[in-house]
């Protein structure tokens, strides 16, 4: 062999164990689920076999925060790497004109044109998942997505359509994803591989998000240890949940390609059932107490990532993008402020966690206003919270009261000058950037 085909040689083996390395990723993202209702945080009756095998081998962070406890905020949150006042997401849907309904037929194209003008600037902003597909990732959308069509915001794959006019919303066919099958994904692993292509899957199951419909081989399994029905159902939806998270690392393990994936799994938001009515929650979504914006967040890389348990740093999924694209090899955007979660001493060092709450709908004619639809905005530093609301300020040691039920402000002043404080400073930086 001369020496330009030894050269030649030398730079395709190379070229071919660099692109080796780049670990595949799967986002695994929990739906309305309780922070504490998992069998990795103790829960004494619900199974969730395949997320505690993952959490196991991988970095947990016990205290783990949302950074707004409502579906589309929280989802546009984790895809820019930003929070939802910085972005103007926060509500779910649009505030359309008095007297019209998204539901009803006859208002379809209003509410359509409301939101695609609601939609419209998520594509302006930085995403995760653009810049995985920049660098030549395989990207695949599935199940809850709120901003059109996926393809628009750096999926080479989607489920989702996107279309309000037909329907889509808030995932569309993409919602089939762990209910119906998991076909999608078998299928877009399969198509990465044989592109040699490292690829990148959205799992936002719809689980275990309402409607709580699981098989009745689950809901049996629970029926008769459950303090009633409502919350059987729900208990057998987050089992539901973990089947299909089973059946992914399953499939990756299949096919050989297991240890070169990492896995970020967090939730969107948190959830309580209500014990007196099915599919419905109490004193948890939308709102910002703890059982609405904690939830664990944990990072699995078999192998690269030493596995470890955090039961008091804090973690947030501002911190998911910006971890995700240094596990590859990308430098985050500039806008990107989260930290990466396998450095668990950065995350020590900062040790504290904000969080937005908005009302359900926006006012589209008041994006600009960061106070338009604002219910609450959340500091947690160290042990303290505060919620600050415009009506008044609460002060919470969770250390000593872990459900925040015990309001300290009228007792300590200092403190709650001091994390409102904070707060402004949060809002400043980030408005300065």
């Amino acid at each position: 062999m001369n020496r330009f085909a030894v050269f030649c040689f030398l730079a395709l083996l190379s070229a071919t164990s660099v692109d080796a390395d780049r670990p595949n990723v799967v986002f695994l993202l929990s739906d309305d689920q309780g922070w504490n209702d998992y069998g990795l945080m103790g829960h004494p009756h619900i199974q969730t076999p395949a997320l505690d095998e993952l959490a196991k081998r991988g970095l947990v962070y016990e205290r783990g925060y949302v950074t707004a406890p409502l579906c589309r905020p929280s989802l546009a949150s984790l895809v820019t790497g930003m929070y939802p006042h910085q972005i103007g997401i926060r509500g779910n849907d649009p505030m359309l004109p008095a007297g019209t309904n998204r539901k009803e037929a006859k208002y379809r194209a209003i509410s359509t044109e409301f939101r695609n003008r609601m939609t419209a600037p998520m594509r302006e902003f930085p995403s995760f998942v653009k810049e995985l597909k920049k660098s030549g990732y395989a990207t695949l959308q599935t199940g809850k997505w709120w901003e059109g069509n996926p393809l628009d915001h750096g999926f080479t794959d989607a489920m989702t359509h996107g279309n309000h006019s037909r329907g889509g919303r808030h995932g569309d066919v993409g919602l089939r994803i762990g209910r119906e099958t998991m076909q999608p994904i078998y299928d877009f692993v399969d198509k990465a591989n044989e592109n040699e292509q490292p690829f990148f899957i959205w799992y936002g199951v719809f689980l275990p998000h309402a409607p709580h419909n699981a098989p009745d081989r689950l809901f049996n399994k629970y029926k008769d240890i459950a303090p009633d029905e409502p919350t059987a159902r729900y208990w057998a939806n987050v089992e539901w949940l973990d089947e299909g998270c089973g059946q992914i690392v399953d499939y990756l393990k299949q096919k050989n390609i297991y240890k070169n994936t990492i896995f970020v799994f967090t939730c969107d938001n948190g959830w309580v059932q209500n014990p007196e009515r099915t599919n419905a929650s109490i004193r948890s979504k939308r709102e910002p107490v703890e059982a609405g914006i904690r939830t664990p967040i944990f990072v699995t890389h078999e192998g690269t990532i030493e596995p470890a348990r955090d039961k008091t740093t804090l973690a947030s999924n501002i911190d998911i993008a910006t971890t995700i694209l240094h596990a590859c090899g990308i430098q985050p955007p500039a806008e990107m402020t989260g930290l990466d979660l396998r450095d668990p001493e950065a995350l020590q060092e900062r040790n504290r966690v904000f969080v937005d709450v908005y009302e359900h709908d926006s006012d589209l004619d008041q994006l600009e206003d960061l106070g338009s639809g604002l219910v609450a905005r959340v500091v947690i530093d160290g042990w303290h919270k505060l919620i600050a609301r415009p009506s008044g300020s609460e002060l919470y040691h969770l250390k000593h009261d872990p459900d925040d039920r015990n309001d300290l402000s009228t007792q300590h002043p200092a403190t709650v000058q001091k994390l409102e404080g904070m707060i402004h400073a949060w809002m400043n930086e980030e408005a300065a950037q």
